[in-house]
């Protein structure tokens, strides 16, 4: 029997008074084996980089932060051609399925990011 998971992704916004409570679900529908967590700075300013995977080869969920500066991100890179898909400013986080390789790069010109991420799938 096959297992599934469904992931929960919470997140509370403070200020203004009040909380507010944002979910957001993912469901895989195979059971993760492999994960993968790492922390890193860009090599370069404006060249693309591909994400170290760390040994998982299919990527169920992507979970990554811009610690400095802002990041963006091509989760479907094909034919050495970025196309910015997500962009994440300095201290967010993004969550999301791949849908090929996935290459980051810096949003500011000039300026390296700084980023953590944890990969999950098998």
């Amino acid at each position: 029997m096959a297992a599934s998971l469904t992931l929960n992704i919470v997140a509370q916004l403070l200020g203004l008074g009040k909380e507010i409570d944002f979910i957001d679900r993912f469901t895989l529908t195979q059971t993760p084996t492999l994960a993968t967590q790492n922390y890193r700075a860009q090599a370069d300013t404006d060249v693309a980089e591909a994400l170290d995977l760390g040994g998982v080869s299919t990527v169920d969920l992507i979970v990554i932060k811009a610690v400095t500066n802002d990041l963006i991100i091509d989760t479907s890179y094909v034919a050495a051609t970025f196309s910015e898909e997500i962009n994440i400013p300095e201290g967010e986080i993004a969550v999301f399925k791949p849908g090929a390789a996935v290459y980051v790069m810096n949003d500011t010109a000039l300026e390296v990011c700084t980023y953590e991420y944890i990969v999950i799938g098998r």
